[in-house]
């Protein structure tokens, strides 16, 4: 799956979802803020009925077009299925121990429901989910579903995290206590309904490449310059302050081959393969070719690849842009946040924001010469864009008010 994950090792020792942005062919270049995600280990997890109803209305404030799919908590990442004909929602149920990953077909209906910490599509027709207990969310029990409840499998193993390929490989994390050092940083990959031997000394998994061959992680150095604190609500070792040194690695799969290995000053950023996997770039705008390690410096923070293999960067003044070998080109009334989707015309940007936080942000989805605009919790917003060019966003609020969090589904017909 195609996503945003940070490498800060503290989200993972406090057993916080490695954010994902848009999968499918959408791209976001802001995504949530690192927020726990939790589920229970006690609920078991049923498929909801294909033919449920949409239970959610839509307030009468909402532009054509624009209908509530769902209400959550906080909507911490929005997967597409490989062949982008589902959805599945990772939301946080509001306290410790509670969460759900929620499939949704292409016209907003939940057909299936299951408890979640964390989740990764394997195929088109399956989903695995990683649920753990409130009194330890640092390990849990991870389950292969098949999306009409058919089937239910559990992998042997207790795990930490979870990151899928959508090809039918999974990578799972081992659990990992804030005591434990980089030396613990290994993984081992579910493949075929087999779980292969555990990987170790490259670090942790940050990003699949598109075709699911190429696998980046980001391992931490025995000795970085930070300090730890202690989160005051899980009570869990948390590095704060300085630097985290470490390494950035590229391994292909299955032959493990190591095809990039390169230090790095500082692990707390993203990487993301180019959609043809011959380059890499990190997010303070190193891009690395693979081929021959050759490099090219960015200016700007990069948040990602367009479909068509532009780099969609955001200045020192905000303003979201695509660069390519030729030049860079400013995205019209794009500020921090921009949502790319499979055809050139299809996009969804945010204004300047106003510095009057009781105003709503309004965003503008743009599709084939219409458009429509809505009002976000822009700060923590998810969004992304179905292979036909539907949107999901996630976060939406209703009536123009900067409070409560609806799943927003935008359907702009092309004019």
């Amino acid at each position: 799956m195609a996503g945003v994950r940070g490498f800060e090792r503290w989200a993972i020792l406090a057993a916080a979802v490695l954010v994902a942005a848009c999968g499918g062919s959408g791209y976001a270049s802001r995504t949530a803020p690192l927020s726990p995600v939790t589920s229970s280990a006690t609920r078991t997890a049923s498929p909801a009925p294909a033919a449920t109803a949409n239970r959610a209305t839509a307030s009468q404030s909402l532009p054509p077009g624009v209908t509530v799919v769902d209400v959550a908590n906080v909507v911490q990442r929005l997967d597409w299925s490989p062949n982008g004909n589902l959805m599945a929602v990772l939301a946080w149920g509001g306290e410790l121990g509670t969460g759900r990953a929620d499939i949704l077909d292409l016209a907003g209906h939940r057909i299936a429901s299951f408890d979640a910490f964390d989740m990764a599509w394997v195929d088109d027709t399956h989903l695995m989910t990683l649920v753990v207990s409130p009194d330890d969310t640092s390990r849990g029990t991870v389950t292969v579903h098949s999306i009409d409840g058919t089937e239910s499998d559990v992998v042997p193993g207790t795990f930490g995290a979870m990151f899928g390929n959508g090809h039918g490989s999974v990578a799972l994390m081992a659990p990992v206590a804030a005591s434990q050092g980089p030396a613990t940083e290994s993984f081992q990959i579910w493949s075929n309904g087999r779980l292969g031997a555990r990987i170790a000394g490259h670090g942790l998994p940050a990003r699949w490449s598109a075709d699911g061959r190429l696998l980046a992680l980001v391992g931490e150095s025995a000795t970085g310059s930070r300090t730890r604190g202690v989160d005051s609500e899980t009570q869990v070792s948390l590095a704060v302050g300085g630097p985290i040194p470490g390494t950035l690695s590229v391994l292909k799969l299955p032959e493990k081959t190591v095809v990039l290995s390169r230090p790095l000053d500082d692990i707390r950023m993203n990487v993301y393969f180019s959609p043809d996997g011959t380059r890499l770039v990190t997010s303070d705008g190193l891009m690395l070719d693979l081929a021959d390690g050759r490099n090219t410096q960015l200016t700007g923070s990069v948040e990602g690849w367009t479909a068509d293999g532009a780099l969609v960067v955001v200045g020192q003044d905000r303003r979201v842009s695509l660069w390519t070998p030729a030049g860079t080109t400013v995205v019209p009334n794009a500020f921090e946040w921009a949502v790319f989707g499979p055809n050139e015309s299809d996009i969804a940007t945010l204004p300047a924001a106003d510095e009057n936080l009781s105003a709503p942000v309004m965003a503008v989805v743009r599709r084939a010469g219409g458009s429509v605009s809505i009002p976000l919790n822009a700060g923590s917003s998810t969004a992304a864009w179905s292979a036909g060019g539907l949107c999901f966003i996630a976060t939406g609020t209703i009536d123009a008010q900067l409070v409560g969090n609806r799943l927003l589904r935008i359907e702009i017909p092309a004019s």
